[in-house]
């Protein structure tokens, strides 16, 4: 579990440099969203609003402590988990037992391996999951 917090890094050849900014922190689930467009995993929301993400695991619920939060009825206050799988060794979704299901194009799933370009479905909300390249360093 401690390596799902060091799951991103540069890619070969490019510069480093701090281009981060801290996002809006709320306790413990607190993330560092990334300004650099070219950098972490994306959610793009329905309204066009993206989110970067530089680091595993992402929780999504309608409640304030998840590290993306749905103001929608239709979404769980705890609905789903985007981590890396050691196992398969690729990004995954899963589905924390929520009332509503979750979909990857618009197939229910349990769990599922996530490819870049593709659509979640979380109760009546969807997002566009996006995967700039950067890969597991272990």
């Amino acid at each position: 579990m401690a390596r799902l917090g060091k799951l991103f890094g540069r890619k070969p050849g490019e510069p480093s440099g701090d281009k981060s900014q801290t996002s809006k922190q709320t306790g413990d689930s607190a993330r560092r969203a990334v300004n650099n467009s070219e950098f972490g995993l994306k959610l793009i929301l329905e309204n066009g609003e993206t989110r970067t993400f530089a680091s595993l695991p992402i929780s999504i619920g309608r409640a304030e402590p998840n590290d993306l939060v749905l103001a929608d009825d239709t979404v769980s206050a705890n609905h789903a988990l985007i981590y890396y799988d050691e196992n398969v060794k690729e990004i995954c979704i899963v589905d924390l037992d929520s009332l509503n299901g979750v979909t990857v194009e618009d197939q229910l799933t349990r769990k599922n391996v996530l490819r870049d370009g593709v659509r979640i479905g979380l109760g009546k909300s969807n997002l566009i999951f996006r995967d700039t390249g950067y890969i597991h360093p272990g």
